[in-house]
């Protein structure tokens, strides 16, 4: 409704600036109407720089708050990406904002917290496909590690068509043999072909960050006391 109102108001007051022009300038109709025109065009090209510039500033912002991921400064992290969730009037920034926040809650093993923010999206990501994907991958490991492992089979099987797009790339190609790993070990009880998978995936996996993801489906294979 303020928006309504806001459009209505700079409506009213372009019209009146329109029309003071037309009676104080002496105007005809054709000179009233090339004025139109051309300042609507101005001040079309305006909106968008400004809304773009003011996007690439907070998506900077955002950007530079993630490095502290790797001083472990998930609280840090956190806090400033909340702040800029509640001051931003971009509804983009916003999503960006939550979803990193999401990020950083499963850095610091707060499963519960990341899945109800990944939850929270519903399917209003999914006109990017792409970071849907990233959603709903991240929300599946969640869910592996809160043992909701019913929901993580849901979500996997529902988003075949997401994951199958970006399954080989080079940015998810180890996520996605983390998450198979993960909907083996918790699903067939075959001791011998678990362990073999797991060693597979951790010669492909090599990055230090997967480790604890490995030792905790070790401790699923051993005796699968974990499920």
């Amino acid at each position: 409704m303020k928006r309504f109102l806001s459009i209505l108001v700079m409506g009213i007051v372009y019209a009146s600036i329109i029309l003071a022009c037309e009676i104080g300038l002496g105007l005809n109709g054709r000179q009233v109407f090339v004025i139109y025109i051309v300042s609507a065009v101005i001040i079309f090209v305006g909106a968008i720089s400004v809304n773009i510039i003011y996007n690439v500033v907070y998506i900077k912002k955002i950007q530079k708050l993630l490095l502290l991921f790797d001083e472990g400064k998930f609280d840090e992290c956190i806090d400033k990406l909340n702040a800029i969730e509640k001051t931003t009037k971009s509804k983009h920034i916003k999503k960006m904002a939550k979803l990193n926040m999401a990020f950083a809650f499963m850095k610091k093993k707060d499963y519960g917290e990341a899945k109800y923010i990944f939850e929270n999206f519903g399917s209003s990501l999914e006109k990017m496909p792409e970071v849907e994907m990233a959603r709903r991958l991240n929300l599946c490991l969640c869910c592996f590690y809160l043992k909701k492992y019913e929901r993580a089979k849901e979500l996997y099987t529902d988003s075949k068509p997401f994951f199958d797009k970006y399954r080989e790339t080079d940015d998810y190609y180890e996520y996605f043999i983390l998450l198979d790993v993960f909907m083996y070990v918790v699903f067939n009880n075959d001791t011998t072909e678990a362990r073999k998978r797991l060693h597979e995936a951790r010669l492909l996996c090599k990055d230090e960050e997967f480790e604890e993801d490995f030792e905790y489906l070790e401790s699923i294979i051993n005796g699968y006391k974990s499920v």
